[in-house]
Order: structure tokens, then sequence, then C-alpha cells
């Protein structure tokens, strides 16, 4: 064989090979391939957009705690709107649309201790905008807090301030009355309910319980609302504008309106919604052993406290005592009548924590006030020394000279529970009532819409209205002072002391609370927890965790004790 012209013929072999290689890629494209005349190019494809879904059981009335508070409301604001400062689970404080947050250290607070009294300088971000362009400035926080006072709406330390004076854009400094220390001021302008509202954009002539700004808010947070769609959902997506960069991460927010407790399960197990807010305990079960399904979460302290809340006077008739729940050994004896364990553990599925007074959370938690004892029987006696017994074996207590009641009057009174809450809540009003039948006492059960139970009055809100006798239902404070529910629950000039229940020493103790004087506010908060447990406005049982349901996908949920689970949701990521 001839070397030579073998690797001759394989050389030009290859040339023509690479010829042909050379034409069929120089050649025109095939016709599918070529953009039309006058088009563009084809772009890249785009990013997958990334989204979420929500599930809450009922349409928001607005995007604030202040309209109306059934917890719903303060998530979804957190999406759209921002505060001066916020508090993370662990109950520390951090500045949000302020650029720190203001103590005596740093300059920012100033105590006239011979006046008794305090300013507060707040500075602003100068990097924060509305989605419109505008810049967040001073002008809307003093616009916000004045159509508040407009309104006639109470939020923390609005009776203790005198003014808010604006120095520049970016720095204002509150002004509190003489006499008046407000402990909680790096919360007054955040927290769970206050949020910056637009000058600009809000329709200050309407109010802020009526104005454009809660129907079609503008947005400073991280998502601005897409779309509502009445009692089906609503969307938010990412708010470019906003100014943290890189977040959120998630672009689209879907929050679905699903009343019924199985069918959230239902989705949350079958990978079609992402957050299952505040799902009943048995779900919590559910998730904890689904798998890689669901899961649930929860803060690192307790947060809601089931009450029981009696009404002292008669229904629709604040000048009329109640017959009997405003005597306060009828109160005792219903409390001791209450098999809290076997609610806790029976009905709640061990998701519970017992708690007998308002001081329960650290640090206010010293005051070393014993739990009450579970004993029927104790509660009969008790009920026979107040004047209540059933003489007639009809297994109804009858007055047989009781105080407030007429002789042979019966001891009846509705029971009423709010219905969002799900069925756990129903067993347990059943049991405590079957337990207050065996010591005489006769419930007709009732279950009404929150939304109806904690609305003001001209709304026909029952419980500002005193239309009721005894209601249950869960309530705890947010952040790190409880001043303020204690405030609102107990104090005598407070529109929301449901049970209508005065006491001056409690007054003034309240008064003395607010203090920056944190070891004599323990010593306070301890004289407080003493008078509520001799007179026992309201009967605390048990507390609860904040938790939810969330997906194996979503990551980064860190529920809190002290605000909505969606406080950080622009740091949420998809796995």
């Amino acid at each position: 064989m001839n070397y030579r012209k073998s690797m001759k013929a394989l050389v030009f072999g290859l040339i023509a090979l690479m010829l042909i290689i050379g034409v069929v890629s120089c050649g025109p494209k095939p016709a599918a391939e070529e953009p039309a005349a006058g088009e563009p190019a084809a772009e890249e494809p785009a990013a997958e957009i990334t989204s979420i879904t929500i599930l809450i059981p009922d349409n928001p009335v607005a995007f604030n705690g202040i309209n109306t508070d059934t917890g719903y409301e303060q998530a979804l604001g957190e999406l759209v709107m921002l505060s001066l400062a916020e508090t993370d689970p662990n109950g520390n404080k951090y500045p949000e649309l302020a650029a720190e947050i203001p103590t005596i250290e740093n300059g920012g607070v100033v105590f006239d201790e011979e006046a008794w009294s305090m300013t507060v300088t707040w500075k602003l971000r100068e990097d924060v905008f509305w989605a419109d362009g505008e810049q967040v400035t001073v002008d809307d926080v003093i616009f916000t807090w004045d159509a508040l006072i407009a309104a006639d709406a109470w939020i923390s330390a609005m009776d203790y301030t005198e003014s808010l004076e604006k120095i520049n854009d970016f720095t204002f400094i509150v002004h509190y009355y003489e006499g008046y220390i407000f402990p909680d001021y790096a919360l007054q302008f955040g927290g769970e309910d206050f949020f910056v509202y637009p000058e600009h954009y809000c329709d200050a002539e309407a109010g802020f319980y009526e104005w454009n700004c809660d129907d079609e808010p503008l947005s400073s947070g991280p998502y601005i609302l897409e779309e509502w769609v009445a009692d089906d959902h609503l969307t938010f997506v990412k708010n470019e504008n906003y100014f943290e960069e890189g977040k959120p991460a998630i672009d689209r927010v879907i929050v679905q309106i699903v009343p019924e407790e199985p069918v959230k399960q239902a989705m949350m197990l079958e990978g079609d919604a992402d957050l299952h807010y505040w799902p009943a305990e048995p779900a919590s079960d559910i998730y904890k052993e689904s798998g890689n399904a669901a899961d649930y979460v929860k803060s690192p302290s307790e947060r809601w406290v089931m009450r029981l809340i009696p009404n002292l006077t008669a229904k629709g008739d604040r000048e009329t005592p109640h017959p009997f729940l405003s005597d306060k050994n009828v109160r005792k004896a219903l409390r001791m009548a209450v098999d809290v364990d076997t609610i806790i553990n029976d009905i709640f599925l061990g998701y519970g924590v017992p708690v007998w007074n308002d001081f329960f959370r650290p640090p206010y938690n010293s005051c070393g006030i014993p739990r009450p004892e579970y004993d029927p029987e104790g509660a009969k006696a008790l009920l026979k020394e107040a004047g209540w017994e059933d003489t007639d074996g009809d297994g109804i207590n009858e007055c047989h000279g009781c105080e407030n009641a007429e002789e042979g009057a019966l001891m009846s009174m509705e029971f009423t529970i709010y219905a969002e809450y799900g069925e756990t809540l129903e067993l347990a009003q059943q049991l405590i009532s079957e337990s207050w039948k065996a010591i005489g006492v006769d419930t007709e059960l009732q279950m009404i819409e929150g939304a109806v139970m904690w609305a003001e009055a001209e709304d026909g809100g029952t419980e500002i209205a005193g239309e009721f006798e005894l209601d249950m239902w869960d309530d705890g404070y947010p952040g790190t002072d409880p001043s303020d529910q204690i405030w609102t629950f107990y104090y005598s000039e407070s529109d929301w002391n449901y049970g209508d229940w005065y006491n001056e020493d409690m007054d003034a103790w309240i008064d003395e609370f607010y203090s920056l004087d944190e070891d004599y506010r323990l010593e306070v908060g301890c004289e407080m927890a003493a008078i509520l447990e001799d007179e026992l406005p309201q009967m605390l049982l048990f507390s609860t965790l904040e938790q939810h349901g969330v997906s194996e996908r979503l990551q980064g949920v860190l529920p809190s004790a002290n605000d909505p689970v969606t406080w950080n949701i622009a740091d949420w990521t998809l796995k």
C-alpha cells in the first residue's frame, strides 16, 4: 500500500468534509428561525414567576387592626405598609422606616424627672419611596397620626401625646404631656397596628375609616396589591421600588379566602397552598405527621390566652348589675368548675399551657400567684355561699338571698364563642357548659362571627355595646409591654373594658405602670396581678403558641408573639 498516496487521499477527504460543514453552517437559516421583517429578534426566555398561597378564613376589613381586629388585617398590612419600628420574635425592637430606635443613650429620648415628662426624637431613612415614586417623609407620619386623632381612633400613647413637631423632612419630635411617661414609646408608630399612610394619596376628607387607602393601598412595603376579589382572593405582586435591595425574593403572594378548615388542610397536604394561617390544633398534628407535604411552625413564646369574659352588667343595660356574674364569688366558682387540663390535653391535643393571670409572660410572670384548683364541689359550696342553690331538683340553681337577683331567679345565661376559631373551641365550649351544668349553672350556647363580636357599637358590635352575657375567645398582647392591653381590658375609662368592671386601685396602679423604671414596673405588675386574681374580671384558662401550617418548600417563616407572621415576609424564600 502506498502510504503517501493514502495520506493525501485522507487529507483531501477531510478538506471536502470541512467545506460541506462550512456551507451548511454559513448558509441561510431555516425559515422557522428567521424573524419576520420588522419584528425584534427573539428574547431570552423570561424568568419563572415565583408564587405562594396563604389561606385565611374571611375577607380582611382593612389593612390595619384599628378598623376591626381579627388578626388578618395586620398580617396583610405587613405586605404593603411600613412602620417606624417593629419587634422580632425574641422581643428585640428594630427600625424599619426609622434610621434607628431612639434611646436615652443615643440622645433620642430626653426624660425630665422633675416634670415627669419625656420627648422622643425620631429620624427617618431617606431611601424609602412609595410605589408611585414619591418619597416617604415625616409629613406622612404626622398625616397618619392626625388622621387617627380626627377619626377618634385609639392607639398606643394617644392619650399621652401632646404634639408631633416636624424638624425637617426626615426628623420629628414627639412631645408627651407633662406628668405622663410612655414606656413603649419605641412602638408608638409601629408594632402590630400602626402603619404610615401617604399624605399625597389618601383622601383625608373621607377620614381614616372610610378613605381609599384601605381598599386600594399605595405600597411602601415589599408587595403591591394587584387584585382583590371579595370572598375569593387577594393578589399581591413584588414592589420593585422596595428599599431593601434584592427583596422580596418571592414575586407573587396570593391570599386565598377559604372558610372551611378541612378544605384548608387538604390544600396544604396536596401542595396547593403554602401557609395555613392559624390552623386549628388537629391540623397541627396532621401537618407534623404528614412527612414533607406540610409542617407547622410556632413562636418561641406563648401569645394567645383563652379567656372567659363575663359582662358584669345586665345584657344591653350598663346601669344594672348582672344577676350573678356581677358577684366575684360566682366568677371564682365558675373558674373552679372548668377542667383546664382536660381541655388542653383532650381537645387542644396538648397545644396549650395553663394560664390564670394576665401577667404570664416574662418578665412580668414572677408574682407567685398559685394556680387555681379544679374543684367542682368547692365551686358548688361557693355558689351556695353566694346565695345560689338548686333546691327544687331541676338541676338549675335558684337565687336564695343572692345579691343582685330576685328571689327564685334561675342561674341561666348565654355563653358565646366566635365562629372563626373552629371545632376545637366549640368542643371546649360544650365541655365547659357540661361542667357548669354539674354545679347548677344553665347555659345557652351561641356562636357568632368575630367581626360582629368585636366591631364598633354602631356597626353591631356585641361586646362594646354590652349585648352579651359571657364570651370566650383568645387574646394576648403583642410586643414586650403589657401596658396597653391591661389598660384596654381593665381601665375604667376604656371603651374595651367589655365586662364593665371598675376598680379604683386598679386604675391607680395602671397609671403607675407607665414608667421608664423597669424594676418599679415589675412591682406594680404584681400589685395589679393580685387585684385581678381577687376580683376575676376575666377568667383566664390557658395560652397557646402563635403557630401556622407551612408547606415544605416555603422557607424563612418565623411566627412571633409580638407581630403577625408576615412581619418578615420580605425575607421569605422558596426551596
